[in-house]
């Protein structure tokens, strides 16, 4: 992380530490329920998804020229590929003939051949062959290639415009933030799968909240990070909007941590060590910090409004540790058992947004980064409906 933000943010957090109270919201957040259920929120919000840059995959899940991998985005199939030159694209994956899907997985190939009627496109996404090419003789094939979609590769991310035609600027999508994402080092990682590709029942906003709080984690994850609720305050953290972004920051360090890094010299401390951070970058990316390597997750709308789906692993800039912490393949297995027990969780909630009959969710003041996350999703939809309690 840049030093000069990283020192800022340690501030905060020994303020947090010393006051053992959390970043508040000024009030509760009252969200009705069909904000979660309607379709006409449904619809507001794909526009983002089809609109802002998706970060779909690492640069490293393809390395190599004409390696490619195959993704399920905003309720489409899109394969995504580093071509001969060593420019990652990305396709919509149907094609030209009748619509069936070319690619398949992922893995390293120069083509890609529809299983239907076998017309072939190379990496570029051109139509280079088909059968029986002579019943074809008077068709142009440079006017048959795949639908290509703006694609831009950036901070080790390989990021998408879901619309073919549009503009793509991540830079100028991460705003402040790009260079504190370009600081992180995640060019230089690669990543290990936790879950390739889930198809959840369950509302996208629903997925956003669990990872923009750490409040569920002794709760939901009591067999996997063994936290005593008791004895560590999982809610003392701080929050900042940043455009249509959120930084969330969680001291990783005591009152006695506090002490000694407050007797030390502001040169000497390290931001990386005594605090982590996750970044939610909408609409449906997450990226946090984890001992020495960080979380990198994608979320998408699925086809209707009780559909989502998330994509999460762990970046490791080493193949081997750092003495005494878990391997890459270790953390990205506690992940997958984490996600494991979120997702019925998450679903859970969607049957009782949808069936509860309670009239509203109740974020409390606690929960700031949530409420971040909401007031964001709402000024770029105009969604009006989010309403406020002071406390009594």
């Amino acid at each position: 992380m840049d030093r000069t933000i990283g020192i800022a943010l340690m501030k905060k957090a020994l303020e947090i530490v010393d006051k053992q109270w959390p970043d508040m919201a000024d009030a509760y957040m009252k969200i009705p329920t069909d904000y979660y259920t309607d379709k006409r929120s449904h619809t507001e919000e794909r526009k983002l998804f089809e609109t802002q840059p998706l970060a779909l995959l690492a640069s490293s899940e393809i390395p190599n020229a004409n390696d490619y991998y195959t993704r399920q985005a905003v309720g489409r199939s899109v394969v995504i590929c580093r071509d001969e030159d060593g420019v990652a694209r990305a396709f919509l994956n149907y094609c030209r003939h009748r619509g069936a899907e070319p690619a398949a997985g992922c893995g390293n190939s120069k083509y890609f051949t529809c299983p239907y009627h076998a017309w072939s496109y190379d990496t570029k996404g051109q139509l280079v062959t088909m059968p029986l090419r002579n019943r074809y003789a008077d068709l142009e094939l440079s006017e048959l290639s795949l639908v290509e979609l703006p694609c831009e590769e950036r901070h080790g991310l390989v990021w998408v415009v879901m619309t073919a035609g549009a503009a793509i600027d991540v830079a100028a999508h991460l705003g402040e933030l790009d260079h504190e994402i370009g600081s992180l080092g995640i060019e230089k990682m690669r990543y290990y799968s936790s879950l390739p590709e889930a198809h959840m029942n369950t509302n996208w906003k629903a997925v956003s909240e669990g990872v923009v709080e750490g409040l569920h984690v002794p709760y939901v994850h009591a067999s996997t990070f063994n936290l005593n609720p008791q004895a560590f305050s999982v809610d003392l953290s701080f929050y900042e909007a940043i455009g249509p972004h959120l930084r969330y920051g969680l001291p990783i360090f005591d009152q006695e941590g506090a002490k000694k890094i407050k007797d030390t010299p502001e040169s000497e401390w390290n931001p990386a060590q005594s605090i982590g951070c996750i970044w939610w970058i909408s609409p449906g990316l997450l990226i946090a910090q984890e001992l020495y390597g960080l979380i990198y997750a994608d979320l998408s709308q699925g086809t209707s409004v009780n559909e989502s789906v998330f994509r999460y692993g762990w970046m490791s800039p080493v193949a081997t540790p750092p003495e005494g912490q878990p391997s890459p393949e270790d953390m990205a297995a506690r992940a997958t058992r984490a996600i494991a027990e979120d997702i019925p969780v998450w679903e859970g909630c969607t049957r009782g947004l949808n069936f509860g009959q309670h009239g509203y969710a109740l974020i409390g003041r606690n929960e700031k980064g949530v409420q971040l996350m909401h007031e964001s999703i709402a000024r770029q939809t105009g969604y009006d409906g989010l309403s406020y309690q002071s406390d009594r």
